[in-house]
């Protein structure tokens, strides 16, 4: 079944997603897995094709599978479906040349790359880090946009029921990647504990959907980047996957190559500061 679009034209949450799709060079779509980034990845790449945009994209999923071959994965394996710390930070080691070479090597304002970017954890979250190399003034530019998706609880309750039928009958290979309904709930864990941290107000730590908190820490997160928190309190009546899209210019994953040099880079850690880095992925 091919996408079709379901944001009401007639909403808030259209025209934001609109205009970024018209308009900027680089929409980054970052928050907790369960929050509707691929849906509205979806959605975006639908409207800027409209647009007469060619579009790249940029996901996690794909991305970190380039790193998980049978010899990475033998040293670094993944436990209760948690992508091991070595892998998050090679995929982190990789991703901000990559959109460096991807703006240099399709100049023409035409093109439009548009990322996942969950951020916790130390998945991407290099994308959010003020960083002295060339990709630092594209991601921190006018031009480049990051949207923080905040469905309400409601909603967010819905997203997880969804993720469940999906990981049981997936419509799209792709959704055999996404975090199970566990990963999502110790996420959600991990992002309160981060809040107490960053002295997010109100922070708690504990089981359960709290969309201040989430946005409260993402904000923080993403203090040095143009970004947008995206108000989703409807659900939208979708048939198809949101992995289906229309042809797509390119997508930005890791060659052998450049996944042997990352490698190379996280070996290089001592195992203790490998361990320090991607504990403190928040500071930003």
């Amino acid at each position: 079944m091919s996408a079709e679009l379901v944001l009401p034209r007639d909403s808030a949450l259209y025209q934001t997603v609109i205009g970024a799709a018209r308009e900027q060079r680089c929409v980054f779509f970052a928050g907790l897995p369960g929050v509707g980034k691929s849906l509205l990845i979806q959605q975006t790449a639908l409207l800027a094709t409209e647009a007469g945009r060619l579009v790249h994209l940029l996901q996690w999923d794909v991305a970190r599978g380039a790193f998980e071959t049978s010899a990475i994965l033998a040293r670094y394996p993944e436990v209760d479906g948690i992508t091991h710390a070595a892998i998050r930070k090679a995929a982190g080691f990789w991703v901000r040349a990559a959109v460096h070479r991807w703006d240099r090597a399709y100049a023409d304002p035409a093109h439009l790359l548009i990322g996942e970017a969950p951020l916790i954890g130390n998945r991407l979250s290099e994308l959010a880090q003020q960083q002295p190399d060339e990709a630092e003034a594209l991601l921190a530019g006018e031009h480049s946009l990051f949207l923080i998706p905040a469905p309400s609880a409601a909603l967010r309750a819905s997203i997880e029921q969804a993720r469940a039928r999906e990981m049981a009958a997936p419509l799209h290979a792709r959704e055999r990647a996404n975090a199970s309904v566990d990963v999502m709930q110790s996420l959600w864990q991990e992002l309160g504990e981060v809040a107490a941290r960053l002295g997010v107000p109100d922070a708690r730590v504990g089981p359960g959907y709290d969309r201040d908190q989430y946005v409260g820490v993402y904000a923080r997160l993403l203090r040095h980047r143009r970004a947008q928190i995206l108000d989703v309190t409807r659900r939208f009546e979708v048939h198809a996957s949101p992995y289906d899209l229309l042809a797509v210019a390119s997508e930005l994953v890791p060659s052998a190559d450049e996944v042997d040099a990352a490698m190379r880079l996280v070996d290089s850690l001592a195992p203790r500061e490998l361990e320090r880095q991607v504990a403190r992925w928040y500071e930003v």
